[in-house]
């Protein structure tokens, strides 16, 4: 067993966060309603028994464990989740209200240790070695957060404990104190879709956000995961097996952050910048604070305040400390991490949110709470604004970047063939058009029109590198054909698919040994190829449009050459 070099780390999860907050917003006001007219209170609902729904811009994001029962999954939309149960109750999710009420959670944990760090909404993160010497142990520690948080709220949550925020948040819904130094034997099964929950440092678009230092750069973790999947890595055990050297040459310093998560480590936090004038935005409010409406006026001008410090020091923040003094002198303050640098709009949703929760947790049954008479933000950890900013004249982007090295990769595997993209050069037919060329070999030159006889735009979706062979018959089951004077000799009525041809044709209902009706056709177009030679032969080509097996229309481009017919393409 190696010495770790992370800290010991404590993550707290609420499961289901979400869902428990908007059923609280739910409770809470179907007693209000009761109250003002008089009935009977509401019964409390159980999430075991009642079916329960959170929507978050018309998709599932959560279900109840008797919704989940009845079928309903997360990223349904809203239609097919109450088809699914119709006699769920359908809730709707509001970020100020599960922020706010969790600063409740975060209230019941810092009875048993300071120092707590909201990771975001239902997460907390916080040292473990001195709260842990305080508690007489690891174990113990967790028990007593699990007691409290029970006690205080009346909610469950989890608790882990492990080298580094990304071990422990893994171990937290299982309940599992990790020993000194085994994080990396504890991470590597884990499949590698559990980076998509990795705390990022910043330079990250973290869960569909883009990067507040690189505003052109969108990398989600989730693609990254997609990626390195695609390249056969399917565990943490498998990234954290690659050396460190290799994948920061391959993938750049993002994915290299990555593979220290995998190993139980976590990345060197920023240098410690000290500006000339410590960094420090407050405000004295004329009016004391006593409504959560009330915040929304005071956090703007706080942000702006804030970030224009930042900016004339050259620094962006990734943790901020917020700190309120009542009117009666006491002092409350709660810590904020964030997975990228803290914008303007992070730094105003923060001070609401928290100013909602000091506001709103006597009401809620927690700790009373004076009114706020003065509040602070103090930057916790600082960096350079410039570490991540795009170069002068603009740069690759980051999605092409990652598809350069993941082709490069195939190709150094497979072969110099085994990629191709495609290519212009030009031609009569749809397969002359665009010819296939190796990745990052050179392009073959385009060849210069006129093309008589080639196709107007729009082209065909999917054009057949091998055409299929069809035949085309009349009403009477004769062939059709293209005269010398280019006319059809008869009304198509049938296209019949005479062998088994590609997978799109499948796709579109078109099998090998049927025949399907003839809707409606243009008129064919004859193309003279090298007329004045010996070698040059005609060609037509036909647009039909025929019923297929699934009784949808689909748009074909049938091409004749010497009667004999072949499916030239397919459009959407």
């Amino acid at each position: 067993m190696r010495a770790s070099t992370a800290t010991r780390t404590v993550a707290v999860t609420v499961p289901d966060w979400p869902l428990l907050a908007a059923l609280d917003r739910h409770q809470r006001r179907s007693e209000s309603e009761a109250e003002t007219a008089k009935g009977a209170v509401p019964p409390a609902l159980d999430l075991v028994v009642t079916p329960v729904i959170l929507l978050d811009q018309h998709r599932v994001t959560h279900a109840g464990a008797a919704a989940q029962a009845a079928g309903v999954l997360p990223g349904m939309k809203r239609r097919a989740a109450r088809a699914a149960c119709p006699e769920a109750l359908v809730l709707e999710a509001d970020r100020e209200h599960e922020s706010a009420l969790f600063e409740l959670v975060a209230a019941a944990v810092d009875t048993i240790a300071a120092g707590v760090d909201v990771l975001r909404p239902g997460v907390l993160l916080m040292s473990a070695r001195g709260p842990a010497r305080h508690q007489g142990g690891e174990g113990p520690l967790a028990e007593q957060i699990l007691d409290a948080v029970a006690e205080l709220t009346g909610w469950d949550c989890t608790v882990g404990i492990a080298d580094g925020p990304f071990a422990a948040l893994l171990a937290s819904p299982r309940g599992r104190v990790v020993q000194d130094g085994r994080s990396a034997e504890y991470l590597a099964p884990h499949p590698i879709g559990t980076l998509r929950s990795a705390p990022v440092g910043p330079g990250w678009g973290h869960r569909g956000q883009p990067s507040a230092t690189r505003p052109e750069r969108r990398l989600d973790l989730a693609e990254t995961v997609d990626l390195l999947q695609r390249l056969g890595i399917t565990t943490l055990g498998d990234l954290a097996a690659l050396p460190s050297a290799a994948v920061a040459d391959r993938f750049g310093p993002d994915v290299a952050t990555l593979h220290l998560l995998s190993r139980g480590e976590e990345p060197t936090p920023p240098a410690a910048h000290h500006p000339t004038q410590p960094i420090l935005a407050e405000t004295t409010l004329e009016t004391p604070l006593v409504r959560t409406d009330q915040a929304a006026f005071i956090a703007r001008p706080l942000a702006e305040q804030l970030h224009t410090m930042l900016v004339a020091n050259g620094l962006v923040c990734t943790r901020l400390r917020i700190v309120a003094r009542t009117e009666g002198g006491e002092e409350m303050e709660r810590t904020w991490r964030h997975d990228g640098a803290l914008t303007v709009a992070d730094v105003v949703d923060r001070i609401r949110w928290q100013c909602d929760g000091w506001i709103t947790r006597a009401r809620l049954g927690g700790p009373a709470t004076g009114a706020i008479t003065r509040i602070g933000l103090h930057p916790l950890q600082l960096a350079p604004a410039g570490e991540n900013t795009p170069a002068l004249w603009g740069s690759a982007g980051e999605a092409a970047q990652r598809a350069s090295r993941a082709l490069a990769r195939a190709q150094g595997l497979a072969g110099e063939d085994a990629v191709q993209v495609p290519a212009l050069t030009g031609g009569r037919l749809l397969a002359e058009e665009v010819t296939l060329v190796p990745w990052r070999s050179e392009k073959p030159s385009r060849r210069d029109g006129p093309w008589p006889g080639s196709l107007p735009r729009p082209v065909p979706a999917t054009v057949f590198r091998q055409p299929p062979a069809v035949r085309l018959q009349d009403a009477s089951g004769r062939p059709v054909v293209v005269t010398a004077r280019g006319l059809l000799s008869a009304p198509p009525a049938q296209l019949l698919v005479a062998a088994p041809g590609a997978p799109a044709l499948q796709r579109a209902g078109l099998r090998a040994g049927s025949g399907y009706p003839v809707l409606g056709h243009g008129a064919p177009t004859v193309i003279d190829e090298r007329w004045w030679a010996r070698d040059g032969h005609r060609a037509a080509r036909l647009q039909l449009v025929v019923r297929g097996a699934s009784a949808e229309e689909t748009a074909v481009l049938a091409l004749s050459r010497t009667g004999d017919w072949t499916l030239e393409g397919l459009y959407d």
